[in-house]
């Protein structure tokens, strides 16, 4: 997705009308997208008490977002190779107002299973589309600022998927509320089409390369495969953002339910705090990267507290709500670590090669959310309890095997090569 400007002219700077307004409607479909991720923690109780649903099946529910956000990587790559941000994400986002119309009418799980998956494939794109977008509207040294700003904002979603979420669901009922966000999601990618220019007036964006078939981006991941110094990110990839899935994603609120009786709004602020949490892990990793002096020895801390911090969850989490939620909080900060690998990655390859290891390890990651929710939620039904999801040693048991998980992944860590 590399690109260049046909222009000699320089660029319009960032606070031009133009660029501020795709900055601002590629930064909702952001978080629109970053609070259904969120989301699943406080509707899994919600669609289990109107589909009458065991845990194994909310786990297939809730991580079937996920699974279809991993594997519509590589196609939301060549649209936006192809087409252009502007087209792309207009498409995709539409795509994903229709995951939520088809969620509100659903009558049946598996009808539930699809809507939630179109959710996640339409969203799938907005991430790459929005490096896309600024790296044709402004200056290379600008990019790292404005990503960062965007990545900001786009948390921001996360943020609704918590006490106003809870607050909605209360006053208006499931249904209604996908139906706002349906209608939402489609008037946003809709302005985003009217608005939104994929270059600067004047300026034609041309590809350096041919843009990749579906054949070619295939071949990619296989090489990237065939790749021996990049098989223990490859191997730790599948585990990289469950720990914050498993929590933030779908068992936290449950667990405060089950274990410690707290109601729907107490279990709603519990969540902010884990989501502020998770958005201060990067801003504190990206600080400590840029002081020590080796990349891999702060992935393997990270992993390690976040290991042992599950562990400790695991075994005196159950004592007050408010210890868990610490404890929980925590796990959500230290697990993002996965940020310092995916730019690890990036160091590991040349620029013409890193986006196809990035785009692997994404597939992998997201496609290991869905494995591992849905293997918590058969090891959740394994420990039943009368009128909760599990018991509260089943919780533990969960915890326990997320930190043993998280101290392995510390473990192939250490075999990461460093970056030539």
């Amino acid at each position: 997705m590399e690109c260049r400007s046909s222009a000699t002219t320089a660029r319009p700077p960032a606070q031009s009308v133009r660029f501020v307004a795709a900055f601002i409607l590629a930064s909702m479909l952001f978080a629109l997208g970053q609070f259904h991720r969120t989301s699943g923690s406080v509707l899994s109780s919600v669609f289990a008490a109107d589909f009458a649903l065991r845990s194994q099946q909310i786990g297939v529910v809730i991580g079937i977002m996920f699974l279809a956000q991993g594997l519509g990587q590589i196609p939301s790559g060549i649209l936006l190779d192809r087409y252009g941000a502007r087209r792309a994400l207009t498409c995709m986002g539409l795509v994903a107002a229709t995951g939520c119309a088809v969620v509100a009418m659903s009558g049946h799980w598996g009808v539930l299973m699809l809507g939630r998956a179109l959710i996640g494939f339409g969203f799938s794109a907005a991430v790459m589309g929005g490096f896309k977008l600024f790296a044709a509207w402004v200056s290379e040294d600008a990019t790292t600022s404005i990503t960062g700003r965007y990545l900001f904002f786009g948390m921001l979603g996360g943020l609704l998927a918590t006490t106003p979420l809870t607050l909605m669901l209360e006053e208006y009922g499931w249904r209604t509320v996908f139906v706002l966000f349906s209608t939402g999601t489609a008037l946003v990618a809709l302005l985003f089409y009217i608005v939104v220019r994929d270059a600067p007036p004047g300026t034609q964006i041309l590809p350096q390369r041919k843009p990749e078939s579906l054949k070619d981006s295939l071949k990619g991941v296989a090489s990237v495969f065939a790749t021996r110094k990049v098989w223990p990110l490859l191997l730790a990839a599948p585990m990289l953002y469950t720990p914050v899935q498993i929590l933030a994603g779908l068992w936290a609120l449950p667990y405060l339910a089950d274990v410690h009786g707290l109601d729907a709004l107490q279990r709603s602020y519990c969540l902010v705090v884990l989501i502020i949490f998770l958005s201060l892990g990067p801003l504190i990793y990206g600080t400590l990267d840029r002081r020590m002096p080796s990349r891999r020895q702060l992935i393997v801390i990270g992993a390690t507290l976040m290991g042992l911090d599950f562990l400790l969850l695991a075994l005196f989490g159950h004592l007050h709500w408010m210890l868990a939620t610490a404890l929980c909080a925590f796990a959500c900060g230290l697990s993002t670590f996965f940020m310092l690998i995916m730019a690890h990655a990036q160091s590991l390859f040349p620029s013409s090669y890193s986006g196809r290891v990035i785009s692997t390890i994404g597939v992998l990651s997201l496609g290991g959310v869905f494995l591992t929710q849905s293997a918590s939620a058969i090891l959740l039904g394994l420990f039943p309890e009368p009128g909760a999801t599990a018991s509260s040693l089943g919780y533990s048991v969960l915890f326990a095997s997320v930190g043993v998980i998280g101290l392995g992944v510390s473990l192939i860590c250490r075999r990461i090569p460093r970056a030539d």
